[in-house]
């Protein structure tokens, strides 16, 4: 008798932890959206930092201008500088770029989010779970198949934890992209302009693999096999992971 209760117990509490799972899994669908104005309009102070941020970029292209000039000037004295012609050339030039970045910015966001309007991001989680009745007349097949399906929950919440984490570092990436402008004015600060180039780029990439990612979770986790229980649990999990190491994949191309 005491066993049916805890059995009944359990299997309510896994069911109210699946519905709220659903529902905080479908809330936080609208994060693949790229939608870089609901940051703005949620995060207010966002559009006093960018102009701050603006206004500093400014100050680094200039002041960045006057210290290779001056060490082109004491270039007799040992010190290393650039030409004065191309020094001057790429200050002009990225003056206008760091200008222009919002948009630039607002460039590569807008493809990513077309390109992830063609994947179709899905407008809700409908999963199917284990059931005690795959396990057959195991006597424990309710516990192991609550078990199976807490892991599933906890490992495809740590993901869209991660998918929220990237989206607030692109947003971060876009509001500083004026600081990252104002480094390419000369040749030795130039490889902090293509750094961070180099992960603006990777990081719109991982939205859209992000969203590839949690199609095939969700198409995985529509049906579950009658049979080859722990290969279906291992191929979730090898999604989730995968997805997860995504950032230093993609790292490794460069």
């Amino acid at each position: 008798m005491l066993e049916l209760i805890f059995q009944g117990f359990a299997e309510w509490a896994y069911e109210l932890v699946l519905e709220c799972w659903e529902y905080f899994s479908t809330a936080l669908l609208d994060i693949m959206s790229m939608d870089y104005a609901y940051m703005k309009s949620h995060v207010p102070v966002m559009d006093d930092i960018i102009q701050v941020l603006m206004a500093v970029g400014w100050a680094l292209l200039i002041g960045n201008l006057v210290f290779q000039a001056l060490k082109s000037m004491m270039s007799g004295l040992g010190f290393e500088g650039e030409d004065p012609k191309l020094l001057f050339t790429r200050s002009f030039v990225f003056s206008f770029l760091l200008l222009a970045s919002p948009q630039i910015c607002e460039i590569g966001l807008s493809i990513t989010a077309r390109i992830i309007d063609l994947l179709q991001v899905p407008t809700a989680v409908h999963v199917t779970l284990v059931d005690k009745s795959i396990f057959g007349t195991l006597t424990a097949s309710w516990l192991l198949a609550i078990l199976f399906g807490i892991i599933i929950i906890f490992k495809t919440l740590r993901l869209l934890l991660e998918i929220a984490e990237r989206y607030i570092i692109l947003a971060v990436l876009t509001m500083t992209a004026p600081l990252a402008f104002a480094m390419g004015g000369s040749k030795s600060t130039a490889d902090i302009f293509s750094g961070w180039c180099r992960m603006y780029g990777s990081m719109c990439l991982l939205m859209v693999t992000n969203v590839i990612f949690f199609k095939m979770l969700l198409s995985v986790l529509s049906t579950v096999p009658s049979l080859d229980v722990l290969p279906w649990m291992v191929l979730i999990l090898t999604i989730v992971k995968v997805a997860r190491k995504a950032d230093a994949i993609i790292t490794r191309i460069g």
